[in-house]
Formats: structure tokens, C-alpha cells, sequence
């Protein structure tokens, strides 16, 4: 793409389109919004004339009828993603699809061999991978400053969102905690250990105040190359505050994240460094990584940048959380590779 401002619509004006992608999108100097998507018309033309974008409107025929739209970012519910993906790759739109990319690994796999045939760029949000610790933290291991890394162990404890009912509903979500947090999680922890293939899951969940869809789950990982991770992630455990980490231990050292640390043993003593970037709220994290992954984004379709999180690794990501529903339904370990 030779011009400096790629044209954007967004589908899908829900909570995280409103909380983060609109106005971030609406203040990178190298995109123009040009239309607002979304089954509410109302809300896509309230947004619309709020953020000064030309073209608002209730079906994706109608968006597609738009002229010159170089990419779509979609934000809808899970449901949305497959058709609505589908229909853009084959209108000649780059895109990306907040996470997860779509309900099974079926939709995903099509989705992605669509893009393939197509050439066009398909990226999959996952904004942790752009959180300032956890770039910090790959940059750690990158450099090898840890050591040999054998155990990762990661958790997203955080309450139910009164705002996002649909993740309940099986047909619409796709599932429940683990396709809401969960795959958070895991993608950071494959991302970490480099997308490093996996041998066996095994995986428990729970159905405490949800009957659709799980609300609690630990994972058990284990890579080719005898690496384990674990994660837990739930939406109903009692605690008042939310709760995130990483913590990564290597032959040579530990690093957690949330707060960002690092622990190395100096001869007999163990030291420790907490002040490896500046501090910031949570708020303020989130929507720093918002910005660098839509920037990316940007860049991306520009030709400036290669696609990260891409579709390949969101195809990967979903067969190994089949996995692990199906480990939680059999109760036993499932493996993926021989």
C-alpha cells in the first residue's frame, strides 16, 4: 500500500470497541475511520458523529457497498467472526479480529486458508503480547538471561462483566473463562516459549454460577520439550480485587509479571530487580498495549511490518483449547503430537 493513511472500518461497537479500539483508532495519525458497523444503527451513528467517521451503518452489506475501505477491525461477538471474516477477505479487506479468532478450530482453520489463498493479512487481537512487561519480560528470555526455562505458570482471576452477558451463551461465545481469559494466557505463554509445540494438556473445569459454559479452569501443558506451563483462569473465585501474573522460572533465574520483577541468585545471595520499566495503573497498561497492537496493525497492512499473532498461531491456539475441553469432559490427558 503506497498511501500514508490506511482506511479502517470497525464492526462491532460493543464495550472494547468503545473502551479502547475507537478512540485509540480515532487518534493514530496514519488511519482514517471511515465507517462504524454495528446491529445497533443507532449506537454505530452516535459513535460515528462523536468521532467525526463519514459512514455509520446496522449490516456488514451495507459496509461492504462502502468505497475504499482497506481493512476492518472486528469487534463483535465470537459468533460474528467466521461469516464476517469470510465476507471481508473476499472483498479484498486486511483484518483484525479481537480474540478469540472464531469459535472452533474449524472456522479458524477456514479462515486462515482463506487469507492464504487471498493474500491478504489476517491478525488476531492479543493485546498482552504488547503490554510493556510482557515485551520487557520476552526480551528477557530472548537474550537468555534466565537461563534454561522449564516451568511457566500463569492466572487471570476476575469477575463477571455485567456488560458482556454473551460470554455465557455457549452458541455466541464458543465456551466460557478459558475462551475469555484462558486463551489469553496461553497464547502468552506459547508466545513466550516461542510457540514451541505441545505434546499433552490435561485440563478440570468448573461450572459454579454459569450452566452453559465453564467458569473455572486449570490447565496442565506439556511442550515436545519436556517444558510445563500451568495456567488457571476463572471468573467466579472469591476475591475483590483482579488478579494477573506470569511468573517464568529458569536454571538461572525467575522473572514474574504484575508487578514486573526479576530474581537471579548472586552466589550465596538472591537478587532482586523491580524497577526494570516505569510503573503505570492498570488502565493505562491496557490501553498502552491497545495502542501498540493497533499501531502494529496499521503498519502491517502498509507493509511496513510483518503480521504478529497471526492466524496460523490462532488456528494453533484453538486446537490445543479443544483439547482441553475435551481433557475436562473425558477427565484424562489428551496428546497432540506422538
Amino acid at each position: 500500500m503506497s498511501r500514508d493513511r490506511v482506511r479502517v472500518a470497525l464492526i462491532g461497537a460493543g464495550n472494547i470497541a468503545q473502551n479502547f479500539h475507537l478512540p485509540i483508532l480515532a487518534n493514530l495519525h496514519n488511519v482514517e475511520l471511515v465507517a462504524i458497523c454495528d446491529r445497533n444503527k443507532s449506537k454505530a451513528k452516535i459513535l460515528a458523529e462523536k468521532y467525526g467517521v463519514p459512514h455509520h451503518c446496522r449490516t456488514l452489506e451495507e459496509l461492504l457497498k462502502i468505497d475504499g475501505i482497506d481493512a476492518v477491525d472486528v469487534c463483535t461477538s465470537t459468533d460474528g467472526h467466521f461469516d464476517i471474516a469470510q465476507a471481508c477477505l473476499e472483498s479484498g479487506k486486511d483484518i483484525l479480529i479481537e480474540k478469540p479468532i472464531t469459535r472452533t478450530a474449524a472456522e479458524a482453520k477456514a479462515i486462515v486458508e482463506l487469507a492464504e489463498r487471498l493474500d491478504r493479512k489476517l491478525m488476531v487481537g492479543m493485546n498482552h503480547r504488547f503490554r510493556p512487561d510482557t515485551v520487557f519480560l520476552k526480551d528477557q528470555l530472548e537474550r537468555d538471561e534466565l537461563g534454561d526455562v522449564f516451568y511457566m505458570k500463569s492466572g487471570w482471576l476476575s469477575q463477571r462483566s455485567n456488560q458482556r452477558n454473551w460470554l455465557e451463551q455457549h452458541d455466541r461465545a464458543g465456551g466460557g473463562v478459558l475462551l475469555d481469559l484462558g486463551i489469553v494466557l496461553l497464547d502468552l505463554m506459547l508466545w513466550l516459549y516461542n510457540y514451541e509445540e505441545v505434546h499433552s494438556v490435561r485440563a478440570t473445569m468448573h461450572h459454579h454460577h454459569t450452566k452453559k459454559v465453564e467458569d473455572f479452569i486449570v490447565a496442565y501443558i506439556n511442550f515436545r520439550d519436556d517444558r510445563v506451563a500451568t495456567l488457571e483462569a476463572s471468573w467466579t473465585l472469591m476475591r475483590p480485587e483482579e488478579f494477573y501474573y506470569c511468573n517464568i522460572f529458569g536454571e538461572r533465574g525467575s522473572a514474574f509479571i504484575n508487578p514486573l520483577k526479576i530474581i537471579k541468585r548472586v552466589g550465596k545471595e538472591f537478587s532482586e530487580r523491580d524497577d526494570l520499566i516505569s510503573t503505570r495503573g492498570r488502565t493505562e497498561t491496557y490501553r498502552k498495549s491497545y495502542k501498540t497492537e493497533l499501531q502494529h496493525f496499521v503498519n502491517a497492512v502498509r507493509g511496513l511490518v510483518p503480521v504478529v499473532s497471526t492466524g496460523r498461531e490462532a488456528y494453533q491456539r484453538m486446537r490445543i483449547i479443544e483439547a482441553l475441553y475435551f481433557s475436562a469432559k473425558e477427565r484424562s490427558e489428551v496428546t497432540l503430537i506422538a
